[in-house]
């Protein structure tokens, strides 16, 4: 009975082994898994460090443009008064005009009927 015992003892030793085999094999793939999470988290954190950089230049760069804009909308007022400088200077030219206008036609009525007035007192 020893001899059979040996043998059932024996079998449960090769089943624990078998057991240990798979357990190893386990443990060594969740160790290679673990090692690819790692690597890719690595990845991903490389991945976001140089989403950041770009994010910090492009706010850098939508600084930048927002100062041109402001620049560019002053020199537009600025260009707006210089307009409106401009043209309220000309309409006054043109009321100076006009007003010179109204006078030489005024003179020029008053002098057609003064020289009709003349005639028609010397006759002819």
């Amino acid at each position: 009975m020893s001899e059979e015992r040996f043998d059932r003892l024996e079998k449960r030793f090769d089943l624990q082994d078998k057991k240990f085999e798979r357990m190893e094999n386990m443990l060594s793939q969740l160790i290679a898994t673990v090692a690819k999470v790692v690597e890719e988290q690595v990845a991903m954190r490389e991945e976001q460090t140089t989403f950041r950089k770009e994010q910090n230049i492009m706010k850098e760069e939508q600084a930048s443009i927002r100062e041109d804009v402001t620049v560019v909308k002053l020199e537009q007022a600025s260009m707006k008064e210089e307009n409106d400088n401009r043209h309220n200077e000309i309409m006054g030219k043109f009321e100076t005009l006009e007003a010179d206008q109204n006078h030489i036609w005024e003179k020029a009525v008053r002098n057609e009927r003064e020289i009709a007035r003349l005639k028609s007192q010397f006759g002819n």
